[in-house]
């Protein structure tokens, strides 16, 4: 297998080894996708790049989230749901590929002030890092509503 569907194949298989907290190498990636490790360096020069793509392809999943939504604070929603059901690859995002500048870019779309923007993401980034980071806490799905809600109510003052 080569080309677009090789590389799929490569950035499915990483994602499925982030998700599931098993180390990303060439080895595993190799056994997961069912490709050998050949096809692989035609596609990736080495894991951080395939982590990148497995990056890239997140972001993408979180923007069409984000921008679906029908306001802001549905679109604060879709940006936690993302965390809480992907928790190891939002942590990816945002620790070994940094996508800040992209999220911020992402809310900038969302709310059309960019100073705005920098509270609202930096507001629900804190809370889906936390909830990305502690496992099964009760308090967030009564602190998510508010948050989002306080930011809001901040943005429309």
């Amino acid at each position: 297998m080569s080309g677009p569907g090789c590389r799929q194949a490569i950035v499915a298989a990483a994602t499925a080894l982030v998700d599931s907290e098993h180390a990303v190498t060439l080895r595993a990636v190799s056994r997961a996708s069912g490709l050998p490790t050949s096809s692989i360096y035609q596609q990736f020069p080495d894991v951080p790049a395939i982590l990148l793509a497995v990056c890239h392809e997140a972001f993408r999943e979180l923007e069409a989230a984000v921008l679906g939504a029908s306001d802001a604070y549905t679109a604060g929603l879709a940006y936690l749901d993302f965390a809480v059901l992907h928790p190891r690859r939002y942590r990816v995002m945002f620790g070994a590929a940094d996508l800040s500048s992209e999220a911020l870019r992402l809310f900038s779309r969302v709310l059309l002030d960019p100073d705005r923007a920098l509270t609202f993401w930096l507001g629900l980034h804190g809370l889906a890092d936390q909830r990305a980071s502690i496992r099964r806490s009760p308090q967030f799905t009564v602190i998510a509503p508010r948050l989002i809600h306080s930011l809001v109510c901040q943005e429309s003052s």
